[in-house]
């Protein structure tokens, strides 16, 4: 099944691994999976991300976090993206200046949204992007699988299906799961950490924005915003917002769940989607230029507060009615 990137793997000795921009747990854990897997087999390993862009404070546990944008060369032998939808993705740094520097190319996705940009894209509808590279690795060598990758591996697969509550999470999803924690990894410590855990500055910025939310449609719709305003009076920062959508839309009665987030520096929204009883959250994305899958997605507006409510509101109406 992965005759064609195997063959550009094992011939490689250098090798670059690029995040999407804003890396949630699945897009981290699957890049430093593959950077310890691939350091375990003898290779030369960098892993990259777009330069301002923070990882998750509640990922800091994970083994050689500090190896992200800590070094670079002028050229490599093979860069491979992973849990990236589309080159853009990658941001303007590493799509186009990085990415161009690697001899070959490859990428891992789970997206339904996917649009190849490499020759060779390995794609599975599955959990995470994780749960397609332990597949990988135990068919090509897993005698380099070790508690480290096992760990990047089992956090990705957390964090991208609800620890396991989402209906992306298959039997296959729970049988991976399980032979990962053979390699000693505490799983409840990790779905505590990436979960549950939250600090007071995120507790307060979750119950200020809950309080005012917004529904519309019959209240089959429910938005809410994230401001600068929000931001600084929490002591948080627009990467503080994951999940934080997740109320909204496991409220009886609203079938499409929508988070806006005011971004720095320029006018512009970061938009996240969730969705439930057959709307399509993914085709709401694609209006925007962004994606994801059925029931979880993404993109972002680059207009004032008032046109992307409007906007929001205008594609809700529309995707509704072709549900």
């Amino acid at each position: 099944m992965y005759e064609s990137i195997t063959k550009k793997l094992f011939s490689a000795e250098t090798v670059a691994v690029f995040m999407h921009v804003n890396p949630d747990g699945d897009c981290v854990g699957s890049s430093l999976a593959l950077y310890h897997y691939l350091r375990n087999l003898g290779k030369e390993v960098y892993v990259f991300t777009e330069v301002k862009e923070d990882i998750r404070e509640k990922l800091s546990f994970l083994p050689s976090i500090e190896a992200i944008n800590s070094k670079s060369l002028k050229r490599y032998d093979l860069g491979i993206a992973v849990d990236c939808g589309s080159a853009s993705r990658m941001g303007k740094n590493c799509s186009l200046i990085f990415f161009n520097k690697c001899d070959d190319h490859a990428c891992f996705d789970h997206h339904e949204t996917s649009e190849p940009f490499v020759d060779d894209l390995v794609y599975e509808n599955v959990s995470s992007t994780c749960e397609i590279l332990y597949k990988f690795m135990v068919e090509n060598d897993a005698s380099a699988i070790d508690y480290n990758v096992a760990l990047c591996l089992y956090t990705g697969m957390v964090t991208d299906s609800g620890a396991f509550t989402f209906s992306n999470t298959s039997e296959k999803t729970l049988e991976i799961a399980s032979k990962l924690l053979k390699y000693g990894i505490n799983g409840h410590q990790v779905i505590y950490k990436v979960i549950k855990e939250e600090t007071p500055e995120i507790f307060a910025l979750k119950a200020r924005t809950l309080a005012g939310a917004q529904f519309y449609m019959d209240g089959q719709v429910g938005i809410i915003t994230f401001l600068k305003d929000d931001f600084e009076k929490t002591g948080t920062s627009p990467k503080d917002t994951e999940g934080i959508i997740n109320n909204i839309v496991n409220i009886k009665g609203v079938k499409l769940a929508i988070s806006v987030a005011e971004m720095e520096d320029q006018p512009a929204f970061k938009i996240g989607i969730r969705s439930k009883d057959g709307v399509d959250a993914g085709k709401f994305a694609s209006l925007f230029g962004g994606g994801g899958h059925f029931n979880a997605s993404g993109c972002r507006i680059y207009a004032n507060l008032t046109e992307t409510m409007e906007k929001l509101l205008r594609a809700s109406k529309q995707i509704l009615e072709n549900a």
